[in-house]
């Protein structure tokens, strides 16, 4: 197979019937912020990986260690399962590695699988900040509004959905309004809170609020600066290099 999971002390056995959770750096990198904040916040126990017969040529240091593309974690104390993408797969293996994951999942019979991405925030039109679906085998209800029909979900956690749907595996997807065009930890934020009234995982997301604070004070610092070199240029006042 092109795509195999492989688990490092542990055993499926173990993982059975718990929470499976995962997201990938897509719009507003908000399933990635998510996944990566509740690994290290948590600092849940690394138990496999996921390789692909194209495996990103990437590794690098973490809060936890060395890191890999894709990496499995566990957290007892909640009965939870991340799987942490670093990376996107290559374009041409987002199906087979969804098919893998959801192969998987289907063999350890999870609670319940949720997905975290993003929304575009340009077409939020009520004061709700999240917008969700599931597949028919899920039991979760959220008091949000579900997705407005016809409007598509693309790329490796549409496939994701997809193939729990085929293989009746129960899964929600959690998608809150994000920023396009930045990395939105306020929008992981609030996935993070999503799952902790779904789930009860134990876990403080104000320093995700403070890292979107930053964010915002940079931009609003860049766009003061900005203003000021317009505001130069209609005086007459440039300098050129």
């Amino acid at each position: 197979m092109s795509v195999r999971v492989i688990l490092k002390d542990a055993e499926e056995s173990q993982l059975e019937g718990k929470y499976f959770i995962t997201g990938f750096r897509t719009l507003g990198e908000t399933g990635y912020l998510a996944a990566r904040y509740l690994v290290t916040a948590k600092r849940m126990k690394r138990i496999g990986f996921v390789v692909t017969k194209y495996q990103r040529d990437v590794a690098f240091l973490d809060d936890y260690g060395l890191a890999t593309p894709y990496e499995i974690f566990y957290d007892d104390q909640d009965q939870v399962i991340v799987l942490l993408n670093h990376l996107l797969p290559f374009e041409r293996e987002w199906s087979p590695f969804a098919l893998a994951v959801t192969k998987w999942l289907k063999r350890i019979s999870p609670k319940e699988v949720f997905l975290i991405g993003g929304l575009d925030k340009r077409y939020k039109n009520d004061q709700t900040d999240v917008r969700w679906l599931s597949t028919s085998k899920s039991t979760v209800k959220l008091d949000f509004p579900n997705i407005e029909k016809q409007l598509l979900m693309v790329g490796p956690l549409a496939l994701l959905t997809v193939y729990a749907e085929i293989m009746d595996v129960p899964a929600t997807v959690i998608l809150p309004f994000a920023d396009r065009d930045r990395a939105d930890p306020q929008a992981a934020a609030v996935a993070i809170e999503v799952l902790k009234k779904v789930i009860g995982i134990s876990v403080d997301v104000n320093q995700l609020y403070e890292d979107a604070r930053k964010i915002q004070e940079e931009l609003r610092r860049q766009m003061e600066l900005m203003q000021n070199e317009l505001s130069k240029f209609r005086s007459g006042d440039r300098v050129y290099m």
